[in-house]
């Protein structure tokens, strides 16, 4: 069985929930912030059992491709330059970008391989719209090799208790030790069903648009400014720091939206004079600067 994922933390997850001994890691050595938690805590915060296999049958096809340009090859320019965009407040730089690109690259040929060699093809999709986008990617991908392709849909929540209701937007929001609980949802993706997906992302490759959403369960193409309303509607009246303004709109509409996409639009509103920067605190951090809106 091969598990496919659509980001480099859930990846990560994944691989631990291979093999998951909670166990083992609750007797290891762990460093806390604050206060020790209490046995009883660290028992629920570990348990949970292995979903089996091999920690190496783990693909993350995590391009990002919610975002930018998708005409041309997966690891192409036109894909590279989008990163580019999204991380230039970072210190990452081009050898960085190149391993990154190469990584993914190495999982879209062995997810390939292994399609064709017969393994099982397990896609873990959520509703955000870079998982989405993702599941119609590995569907084009695949429509003309015979394999048995199975999807995990996330749920918006799960009921843990009369009390007690968990609501999720990506994989990332689960403990690996918890994942398997998830594999009784999983479903065979028929062959029509596969060429209608393909289909559709086709015609997403031909609209070519700056963003693509998850919009009442459609995933259809949007304008670059598509998310602006949201951005603009929470503006405060007083000066605000970017960081815990882009913080505020992650944690209230879990959208799946990047944290660097809200930073390039507010930074567009900045040069169209809709926001200007009060202070710039800390230079070296992406989000430091106070900035107030134009009256």
């Amino acid at each position: 069985m091969l598990e496919v994922v659509f980001s480099d933390s859930i990846k990560g997850s994944m691989k631990a929930a291979k093999n998951y001994d909670g166990k083992n890691m609750l007797s290891g050595t762990v460093g806390y912030i604050g206060k020790k938690p209490k046995k009883a805590e660290l028992r629920r915060l570990y348990e949970g059992k292995a979903i089996g296999g091999s920690s190496s049958d783990v693909v993350n096809i995590g391009f990002n491709l919610d975002i930018g340009d998708i005409s041309g090859e997966i690891d192409g320019k036109e894909r590279k330059d989008i990163f580019r965009k999204l991380w230039r407040r970072y210190s990452f730089d081009n050898s960085e970008m190149e391993i990154f690109f190469k990584s993914q690259k190495q999982d879209i040929i062995k997810l390939k391989d292994e399609a064709n060699s017969g393994k099982t093809i397990r896609i873990w999709k959520s509703n955000v719209p870079y998982s989405i986008c993702g599941f119609y990617y590995v569907s084009y991908l695949l429509k003309d090799i015979d394999c048995d392709i199975r999807v995990v849909e996330l749920p918006e929540y799960e009921i843990i208790s009369e009390k007690e209701t968990v609501f999720y937007s990506s994989w990332g929001e689960v403990p690996a030790g918890k994942l398997h609980e998830f594999i009784p949802l999983e479903k065979k993706l028929s062959i029509s069903d596969k060429k209608i997906i393909s289909a559709q992302w086709k015609a997403l490759i031909q609209e070519n648009s700056p963003l693509r959403t998850n919009l009442n369960g459609r995933l259809i193409s949007v304008p670059e400014n598509f998310y602006d309303p949201i951005i603009i509607d929470n503006i405060p009246e007083n000066k605000f720091i970017m960081a815990r303004f882009i913080g505020k709109l992650l944690g209230e509409y879990r959208l799946g939206v990047a944290d660097s996409w809200y930073a390039l639009r507010i930074e567009k509103m900045i040069e169209d004079n809709l926001l200007f920067i009060v202070e710039d605190k800390d230079k070296s951090h992406p989000y430091s600067k106070v900035l107030k809106k134009k009256k």
